[in-house]
């Protein structure tokens, strides 16, 4: 049976890097969130700068993620997926904007449950010292912000709240390499037997 392999992380903890390269090792298919569809589209223009209400942007996050579960699940019938970002994204950024967490898990209730969330922890510093290198940046990228979503992400992962099938990995990105880490997480999904 196929699986649903979720990424996590703060920005710049190497989650994209990693999705595309598990993806392309398991000759899955990689998907994001947001998408890049309609509803992701003006998403991304929010993280861009655009002005939005905290609850709105919640509920575009819900909306797309409806769009996206029909085709993890039509994808699911013949490949492996791994998503960069998810629900857990949603309770996270959401939340350390004042949104009350029943609330999210309210409109994210339809979620389908992954397999195993692999989370990439990254110190702050390191974290910037890797987005300093983008072209732009998001509305969450800073400093404090960041501080604050590694500790929700923790708290999230400890109360095991949306806990994945076959639960968490969490892997420190700092001072490896990318491929040591890629290494990485393919032995820990062979020891928890989600892949061969």
């Amino acid at each position: 049976m196929n699986k649903f392999i979720v990424f996590e992380g703060i920005d710049g903890s190497g989650k994209t890097t990693q999705a595309k390269l598990l993806a392309d090792y398991l000759n899955g298919i990689y998907t994001c969130e947001p998408t890049n569809g309609e509803i992701g589209q003006l998403i991304r223009k929010v993280l861009g700068g655009k002005n939005c209400e905290k609850e709105s942007l919640a509920l575009l996050f819900a909306g797309d993620r409806v769009e996206h579960i029909k085709e993890i699940e039509h994808k699911l019938i013949e490949n492996m997926v791994i998503c960069d970002r998810y629900v857990y994204s949603s309770m996270v950024y959401q939340s350390i904007q004042g949104i009350d967490i029943d609330f999210i898990a309210s409109i994210n209730r339809f979620a389908k449950i992954p397999d195993v969330l692999i989370y990439l922890d990254v110190s702050i510093e390191e974290s910037l010292k890797r987005m300093g290198d983008r072209d732009s940046k998001e509305i969450f990228e800073n400093k404090e912000i960041l501080q604050k979503v590694n500790k929700k992400y923790m708290n999230i992962i400890n109360e095991r709240l949306f806990e994945p099938k076959n639960g968490y990995i969490l892997i420190n990105t700092d001072n490896k390499t990318v491929e040591e880490v890629h290494k990485e997480i393919i032995k820990k999904l062979m020891d928890k037997k989600i892949i061969l």
